[in-house]
C-alpha cells in the first residue's frame, strides 16, 4: 500500500504511539497494526494483517461492521469518521473490553480510500468511575491510576481532589484548592465555562468534552468525562481524562504532510485552491504571479540537494514575511505561486514589476554569491467570471512563454493564450505522429564535388499537419525531447526511411547511398542500432547503400556502449558520418576514437567562406579530416562561388539548395532526370 510507510516520521509515530493504531483498506482488511495495538489485543501484527477488522470484535459486532463499511462506501453518509466513540473489542483470548475508537479516512494519492483506528482501553477509566462511586474519597489511592487525570470539583470549578497524575502536570503537586479553570487554555475556556454552567441545573448523563490545558507554557488535548455524583456532602462534578496530546500531535502532522510542503513550508496548490474558493471574494480583483528560479538545477549540482532545499526554504520565508501576498504556494522544484491582492490606485503592471524585481534581489541574498534569475508570468483574476484553476493555468502559460522567449516578465494574454495551446496541440499530435509513423521522410541530394554526379541522399525529418501546416524539424526535436520520445521519434524516422529506400533500389544503391540521423543521444542504444541492423538485414538492403548520421556531441559521451554501437555499424557495412563538425564541444582528440568514415562541415562555416577568415577555417577543417583520413561533405551550398572553392580545398561532397531543397521520395525521378540533363 502507498501510505509511504517508509518514511522515519511515519515509523516513529506509528511504533511509538501509546494508543494502538490499525489501519485497513476500503474492504475492512487490516493492513497495519501498531506494537500498542498487539499489547491491547493481545495478536502479533504477522496474525492479523490481511484478515477483516471484525476478527477483532464480538460476533454480534462483527456480523455487522462490514455492512456499515459497504454502506459508507457507496453513499459516503457516515456519523463515525471524524468522531470518537465507545464501542466493544475482543482481545484474542476471547476476553471482552470497552475501547475508545477515533475513525479517520485517509485518501491515497493512487485513488485508495484507507481508515486509521486510535485504539484506547477504557477499562482502566471505567474501573475507576465505578470505585468513585462506591467508595468514599478518603480512599485515595483509588485516584492513582497511570494515564488518567482524575479531579473532584465542586459546581463552580473548585477542585476538592486531584489525583497525582493531575497534580503533578497542572498543580505543582497540590491535591486540591485550585479552579480547574485556571488550568484549562484560553481556546477552550469557554466550553468548560459553559460545562459548569450546566452543572447548576444538573448534568443527567455523562457529558465527554475534549478540552487544551495549560500550565507553565505547557500545553496537553485531554478528553474529558464529565459526570455529576452526590456523596454525603453535596453535588460535585468527577472528572475522568486521557492524554490525547499525541494522538492530535499526530493528527495535525498528518494534516501538515497531506496540505503543506516539507521543505519550504508553504501551503500545498490544492489547499490554496480550498481556502481561496472558501473565502469567496467578490469585493476586489488579484492576479496570479508564477515565478521559477532559472538556474536551480545548477544550485542543486553546485551545492548539493540539501542545501539548495535550504536555500528555498530560506527564499520561502523571507518572501513570507516581507511580502504582502493573499496566497503563497510552492508549485514543483523551484517554481511558485504568489496571488496578490490588486491595488486599486496603481497601474497593475507597476504594481507586477515591482513585486517581481523584489522577488529577484530578495533570491540574490538568499542564495549568496552565486547568481540566479527568475522568470515570472502573471495572469489578472476576475472574481466574476474566472474560476482557480483557470488563472493558475494562464499565469502557468504566462511563465512559460517568458522560458522560451527567453524574457524576465509575461503577463497572460491571447498570443501566449494561442502559443500554449498550440503547443499541447504539437504535443499531442506528435505523439500520435510517431505511434501511426505519420512523420514523413525527405531526401536532400550529395553532389561530388569533382565529378558533379549524384553521390548520395540525406534523409530528412518533415512534419506537417492539418491544423498548423509545416512544423519545422528543430521544433519537433525539441518536443520530443519534452515528451522523452525522442529514442520513439528516431525509430520512426528510421524504419520510415528503410521502407522507402526499399522501394527505389534504382535511386537508392551503393554509389549514392542515404544517410540517416540518430541523434547523440540515441547513438549510445544498443536497441536502436541493433533495430537499424536488424531493419537492413530483414528488407534486403545492401548495408554500403546505408550511412548513420550523428551529431559531434555524441563524442562528449564516449564509453562503452557509444564505442560498441560504432563497431556494431562498421562491423555491419554501414558508414558513419560526423554531422555538423565545429558546432559543438567535441575535442580533436575524440575523432579518433570513433570508426567515421565522413566529416560534414556545418552550414554555418560555409556562409563564412565569402571572407578570408572563413575560408582559412574551412581549409583546416578539411586538412582535420584528411589527416583521420575521412572524406568530407559540406552542407548548405547556395552559390557556385561557395561550390568552387570547398572543390579547391580537397571537399569531395556537398549538398545545399544550389543542388536541391530536400524533395518527397517520388520527386526524386524528375529531379534526377533534370539535374542530369543539366
Amino acid at each position: 500500500m502507498d501510505t509511504n510507510q517508509e518514511s522515519l516520521l511515519y515509523k516513529a509515530l506509528f511504533e511509538a504511539a501509546a494508543d494502538g493504531i490499525i489501519i485497513i483498506n476500503s474492504r475492512g482488511i487490516i493492513e497495519s497494526f501498531s506494537p500498542s495495538a498487539e499489547a491491547l489485543f493481545g495478536y502479533a501484527e504477522t496474525e492479523v494483517v490481511g484478515q477483516n477488522v471484525s476478527v477483532l470484535m464480538p460476533k454480534d459486532d462483527a456480523q455487522r461492521h462490514d455492512g456499515y463499511l459497504n454502506s459508507y462506501m457507496e453513499t459516503g453518509k457516515t456519523s463515525v469518521i471524524g468522531k470518537g466513540r465507545e464501542v466493544t473489542a475482543m482481545k484474542k483470548n476471547g476476553d471482552v473490553f470497552r475501547m475508545h475508537l477515533s475513525v479517520g479516512r485517509a485518501d491515497i494519492p493512487d485513488s485508495q480510500v484507507m481508515f486509521v483506528g486510535i485504539c484506547h482501553d477504557l477499562s482502566p477509566y471505567l474501573n475507576v468511575v465505578k470505585q468513585l462511586e462506591r467508595v468514599d474519597i478518603r480512599y485515595r489511592n483509588v485516584f492513582e491510576s497511570e494515564g488518567l487525570f482524575i479531579v473532584r470539583l465542586t459546581l463552580n470549578g473548585t477542585i476538592i481532589l486531584s489525583n497525582n497524575a493531575y497534580a503533578h502536570q497542572f498543580l505543582d503537586d497540590r491535591i486540591a484548592g485550585d479552579n480547574f479553570l485556571n488550568s484549562v487554555a484560553d481556546s477552550s475556556l469557554q466550553d468548560a465555562q459553559r460545562l459548569l454552567s450546566l452543572s447548576h441545573h444538573g448534568l443527567s448523563s455523562e457529558i465527554k468534552m475534549p478540552l487544551m490545558m495549560s500550565h507553565d507554557d505547557t500545553f496537553k488535548e485531554v478528553e474529558w468525562w464529565f459526570k455529576q455524583v452526590k456523596d454525603n456532602t453535596g453535588y460535585h462534578i468527577q472528572a475522568v481524562g486521557i492524554d490525547v496530546s499525541e494522538k492530535v500531535g499526530a493528527t495535525n502532522e498528518a494534516f501538515f504532510l497531506k496540505n503543506f510542503d516539507s521543505i519550504t513550508k508553504l501551503p500545498q496548490l490544492d489547499y490554496v485552491q480550498m481556502l481561496f474558493t472558501e473565502s469567496n471574494r467578490k469585493d476586489h480583483d488579484c492576479y496570479f504571479m508564477v515565478f521559477e528560479l532559472v538556474d536551480f538545477e545548477r544550485i542543486r549540482v553546485l551545492n548539493g540537494e540539501v542545501l539548495a532545499d535550504k536555500m528555498l526554504g530560506e527564499l520561502a520565508r523571507s518572501l513570507g514575511e516581507k511580502v504582502l501576498f493573499e496566497h503563497f504556494s510552492r508549485l514543483q522544484a523551484s517554481r511558485f505561486l504568489l496571488i496578490m491582492k490588486t491595488h486599486p490606485t496603481k497601474p497593475l503592471e507597476q504594481q507586477i514589476q515591482i513585486i517581481a524585481e523584489y522577488i529577484q534581489t530578495e533570491l540574490k541574498n538568499t542564495i549568496g554569491d552565486i547568481s540566479s534569475d527568475i522568470r515570472v508570468g502573471t495572469a489578472g483574476f476576475d472574481p466574476q467570471k474566472d474560476s482557480f484553476a483557470c488563472v493558475v493555468e494562464r499565469a502557468l502559460m504566462a511563465v512559460e512563454f517568458s522560458r522560451q522567449q527567453n524574457v524576465f516578465l509575461s503577463s497572460y494574454n491571447e498570443s501566449i493564450h494561442q502559443a500554449a495551446t498550440r503547443k499541447k496541440d504539437i504535443q499531442k499530435m506528435l505523439i500520435e505522429a510517431i505511434r501511426d509513423f505519420n512523420i514523413d521522410v525527405y531526401f536532400q541530394p550529395k553532389i561530388d564535388l569533382q565529378s558533379r554526379r549524384i553521390s548520395g541522399y540525406e534523409a530528412l525529418m518533415r512534419w506537417f499537419t492539418d491544423e498548423y501546416g509545416y512544423v519545422s524539424p528543430l521544433e519537433v526535436i525539441e518536443t520530443a525531447q519534452e515528451l522523452n520520445v525522442l529514442f520513439e521519434l528516431d525509430k520512426c524516422v528510421m524504419k520510415k526511411a528503410l521502407s522507402i529506400i526499399k522501394t527505389l533500389p534504382h535511386i537508392f544503391t551503393v554509389k549514392s547511398p542515404v544517410s540517416i540521423n540518430i541523434s547523440a543521444r540515441n547513438f549510445g542504444s544498443k536497441r536502436l542500432i541493433d533495430g537499424l541492423i536488424l531493419g537492413v538485414q530483414d528488407l534486403g538492403l545492401d548495408p554500403r547503400s546505408i550511412e548513420v548520421e550523428v551529431t559531434e556531441d555524441a563524442l562528449l559521451t564516449i564509453g562503452d556502449q557509444v564505442q560498441s554501437s560504432a563497431n556494431a555499424l562498421r562491423e555491419a557495412g554501414i558508414k558513419i558520418c560526423l554531422d555538423d563538425f565545429g558546432t559543438g564541444y567535441s575535442a580533436l582528440s575524440y575523432l579518433g576514437k570513433l570508426p567515421l568514415d565522413n566529416l560534414k562541415i556545418d552550414r554555418s562555416f560555409v556562409i563564412e567562406s565569402e571572407n578570408e577568415s572563413g575560408r582559412l577555417m574551412l581549409e583546416a577543417i578539411v586538412s582535420i579530416a584528411k589527416s583521420y583520413h575521412l572524406t568530407v561533405t559540406a552542407e548548405g551550398i547556395e552559390t557556385p562561388e561557395q561550390q568552387a572553392f570547398l572543390a579547391s580545398i580537397g571537399c569531395e561532397y556537398a549538398q545545399g539548395f544550389y543542388y536541391s531543397k530536400a524533395l518527397p521520395a517520388k520527386e526524386l525521378p524528375a529531379w534526377i532526370d533534370t539535374y542530369q540533363a543539366e
